[in-house]
């Protein structure tokens, strides 16, 4: 519903967009200032900008609707920093009106250079961003916890957001570089969807990648927010009280691939590790499910022995610790994604990303494998995370 009242805003936003690109290409040549031009412009500028409703609205054929969703995907990525590149020029061409007085004649030689150069910009970051999201890296981290305990490696995943931004050959080369590794431990931290099991494309091939994990004790995982069946428009979820938005085939999926669900409740593990995987508390909202607290969740564990919990929004990490957790294992914060989104997440979460001691208790947050919204990662990077976790006793 968020997205219906936003549609006006998206509006102008885009009107005022299109004009300012017609405005800087009018000046730079007089073909760009014909009408011919202006209309095919306004056209195709429509058609892109539109993709988000139309990719929303059009339910078949499949290749039309993945075309329209990645368009918008891509569209989204793109205004971001088409907006950016307005807001400096307009910006700067304010400052230089003031301070230099110039003439229209001077301005409009000023805006050709300050918009030529702005736009290369757009097209360059855009470009790199599109490339750089499906740059896999393995980011290594050594954490060393309190008490007694036997050294371990584990393998994080999070954010797969498996859908129309996903090809199965890229979980395949995830899912070889975490068994290059040898890995005691997989831990997926939820949003392994996003939102609608038909757009994964051959999920059978995906599920058979994911059972290949080869690790000793196996491969867990807990939901995430976008784990459940929900239209999406513009990047918000529409609900529906006539849809049952807890997908079977999400679960049997997970069964297929050999992986374990936690869902607040734990696992005891070979090496004495007791494993506890967590609801998402904006799931549980939409699904009216109870969902424990840490204290409630750790109650009954052997606090001698080390405790992990995956739980994929990095919150409550003092209650955590407070609760005697070793290590917690996180995702969905994508470390901001796209610049400056990657600034602002460090305001909002204790730990956006990385590695972080939280009393006795490490977190680790993963920027995640897959991307949510515009394919697209500037300043972020896709990544599967290996732990080497050490004992001090």
């Amino acid at each position: 519903m968020i997205a219906i009242f936003l549609a006006p805003a998206y509006l102008l936003l885009n009107v005022y967009l299109a004009r300012w690109v017609l405005r800087w290409t009018g000046a730079c040549h007089r073909f760009c200032g014909m009408k011919a031009f202006r209309a095919a412009f306004i056209v195709v500028y429509a058609l892109v900008a539109s993709a988000p409703l139309t990719g929303f609205l059009i339910q078949s054929p499949y290749a039309l609707r993945k075309f329209l969703r990645q368009v918008g995907n891509y569209w989204f990525g793109w205004m971001l920093y088409l907006v950016l590149a307005v807001l400096i020029v307009e910006v700067a061409l304010f400052v230089i009106r003031r301070v230099r007085g110039k003439d229209f004649e001077q301005m409009q030689q000023v805006r050709r250079v300050q918009g030529g150069v702005a736009l290369a910009l757009v097209c360059a970051v855009s470009f790199y961003g599109m490339v750089h999201a499906k740059q896999l890296h393995v980011t290594e981290y050594d954490v060393t916890l309190q008490g007694a305990g036997e050294d371990m490696t584990v393998a994080l995943l999070a954010d797969l957001h498996l859908g129309y931004s996903t090809e199965p050959a890229y979980i395949e080369r995830a899912v070889q570089e975490i068994n290059q590794r040898q890995p005691d431990l997989v831990v997926i931290a939820g949003d392994i969807f996003d939102n609608e099991y038909e757009a994964i494309p051959q999920p059978e091939r995906i599920a058979a990648a994911l059972a290949s994990l080869d690790s000793t004790y196996g491969t867990y995982a807990c939901w995430g927010n976008h784990d459940l069946s929900e239209p999406i428009l513009a990047g918000f979820t529409w609900d529906t009280a006539d849809k049952n938005k807890d997908d079977p085939r999400m679960t049997e999926f997970l069964e297929t691939a050999g992986v374990t669900l936690l869902d607040d409740r734990a696992v005891t593990l070979e090496n004495g590790v007791q494993l506890v995987g967590r609801r998402d508390p904006a799931r549980s909202n939409k699904l009216a499910e109870q969902r424990l607290s840490p204290a409630q969740l750790i109650a009954s564990l052997d606090q001698q022995q080390p405790i992990f919990v995956i739980d994929h929004q990095p919150k409550e990490l003092e209650a955590l610790a407070q609760a005697g957790v070793d290590l917690d294992l996180s995702g969905h914060t994508h470390d901001g994604q796209l610049f400056p989104g990657n600034l602002l997440m460090r305001l909002l979460w204790d730990n956006a990303c990385g590695r972080e001691q939280i009393g006795d208790m490490v977190s680790v947050v993963t920027s995640g494998l897959g991307v949510w919204g515009p394919d697209m990662r500037v300043g972020t990077r896709s990544e599967v995370v290996c732990i080497s976790v050490h004992f001090s006793e």
